[in-house]
């Protein structure tokens, strides 16, 4: 089916829109699931159990189907849940549970709400990945709600996150030189140009090297503050690691895949938890915080590295 994304709008509820809330909901629910009790009570009546109370129910429409829709259902002064997302099959992959979820979130803070949360389950993996990029993360789920829900996330608004700017600079930093990396020859790579000197395969895999030690140290940081962990000797894990006998292409693709990782890592850190502090061999303690930002600064100083190596070599050609 294809439709023009301009002309998927999102509407407010009536009376005569409920019945779709229903419709949409069910399906998905009875696809992935069972209908439990609570439900039907909710998906029947979200008059009396979410707008009579509070609450807030929007739809998206293509022309004059109704396609998709969520709610917020109201906790307490500060906290609102948001629930019941559902898009129609037939017009998945045109971000309409996106464009549903961005608005709802700006009804909740219109409203005064300071916390939205949501109840959902791990086996739907697209949609954890869209509340993850919103700026949900992860919190305990209370028993005791749907059977179906084996997680439970928060969204906190005018929080503070400076580990979203990293993780997004990080983002753009492997998006933007993984192809760059891609266009540099096995042999190119491979060339110890200075004596003594790393190759431009080498220091990639240092850079893997610091990925694999600072994730250990941002997990470990999170829980135990003023924590004290060993360094790592660079010149000998490169040796060991033998990344000068690696595959070029295999190469990017390990330093790619385990930053795209981190870039996952880094957003969910906890806000409160970013002053924690590491302490590494005998060096002054640094917090978590300061380890995030330094971690981007040190690949892209090698980053540039490879540069000038690789267009050292093109001009001894």
């Amino acid at each position: 089916m294809n439709i023009a994304i301009d002309t998927i709008r999102l509407i407010g509820c009536e009376p005569h829109l409920l019945p779709h809330f229903e419709r949409l909901n069910r399906h998905w629910i009875e696809k992935y699931f069972a209908i439990e009790p609570a439900d039907i009570d909710s998906l029947q009546h979200a008059d009396k159990n979410i707008i009579d109370k509070g609450g807030t129910i929007i739809f998206a429409a293509a022309g004059e189907e109704i396609v998709g829709t969520v709610a917020l259902k109201s906790i307490d002064a500060e906290t609102t849940e948001m629930t019941k997302l559902a898009v129609d099959e037939k017009f998945q992959g045109y971000k309409i549970g996106w464009r549903l979820v961005k608005e709802i979130l700006r009804l909740a803070a219109e409203q005064g709400y300071k916390k939205v949360v949501l109840y959902s389950n791990t086996i739907l993996v697209p949609a954890l990945n869209m509340y993850e990029k919103f700026g949900f993360r992860e919190i305990p789920v209370e028993p005791g709600r749907y059977k179906r829900s084996n997680i439970k996330m928060e969204y906190i608004f005018d929080e503070e996150r400076p580990q979203y700017a990293v993780a997004k600079e990080l983002g753009e930093l492997i998006s933007a030189w993984e192809q760059q990396l891609s266009g540099i020859s096995d042999q190119e790579a491979a060339a110890r140009l200075r004596s003594g000197k790393w190759s431009i395969k080498e220091i990639l895999g240092h850079l893997i090297d610091s990925a694999i030690n600072n994730n250990v140290r941002i997990i470990r940081a999170q829980q135990i503050s003023l924590l004290q962990i060993p360094g790592y000797d660079q010149e000998f894990w490169v040796k060991g690691q033998a990344w000068q006998f690696m595959n070029w292409q295999n190469l990017i693709k390990l330093w790619t895949v385990f930053n795209q990782h981190l870039v996952l890592t880094i957003r969910t850190i906890p806000t409160e938890v970013l002053q924690h502090t590491v302490k590494v061999n005998e060096n002054e303690p640094v917090t978590l915080s300061y380890l995030i930002v330094d971690y981007v600064i040190h690949m892209k100083h090698h980053l540039s590295q490879i540069n000038e190596l690789f267009n050292l070599k093109k001009d001894t050609i």
